[in-house]
């Protein structure tokens, strides 16, 4: 199998089979270490600790240690958290955009009626409703055509 060179951000470097996730990496450092991860950083972008690694790079294991980068994941899965809760509680708003910013985060939505503090409560009771599930959260990576079909499925030209 081919292999792969890691290094870590103390300069540190371990050689790997290609293809190993981030996670895998982190159980052998420590155990401890993969138990603590949320993400990672792959040359200095965000790597989902699932995806593999196929390439020699430097690799940083992010943990809740880290604050600044703890805070946009919560603010980003947020984001996504709320974009489900309007859409299973109005099933026609169409998302638009929901980026992370400095202080927080915001979506647009495409929506017949503007949102009034009433309906900013069940979105919060919703939001929370669904992170009660504790559901998995993880990142796929989608070639074009299925972007397009899954766009198409959801009637959502917008994104």
């Amino acid at each position: 199998m081919e292999k792969i060179i890691i290094t870590f951000p103390d300069g540190n470097k371990r050689e790997y089979d290609a293809g190993i996730t981030a996670e895998k990496v982190a159980q052998t450092i420590s155990i401890s270490l993969s138990k603590k991860a949320i993400s990672a950083d792959l040359d200095g972008a965000h790597w989902d600790l699932q995806w593999p690694i196929y390439k020699d790079a430097e690799l940083s294991i992010n943990t809740l240690k880290n604050k600044e980068r703890a805070i946009e994941l919560v603010r980003h899965d947020l984001a996504h958290i709320m974009a489900r809760a309007v859409q299973e509680i109005w099933p026609k708003v169409k998302v638009t955009i929901g980026p992370v910013i400095n202080h927080g985060w915001y979506y647009d939505f495409d929506h017949e009626e503007p949102f009034t503090p009433e309906d900013l409560g069940k979105i919060e009771r919703k939001m929370r409703e669904i992170i009660n599930l504790r559901d998995v959260v993880r990142t796929e990576l989608w070639d074009k055509k299925r972007q397009s079909n899954i766009i198409q499925r959801k009637k959502s030209h917008i994104k």
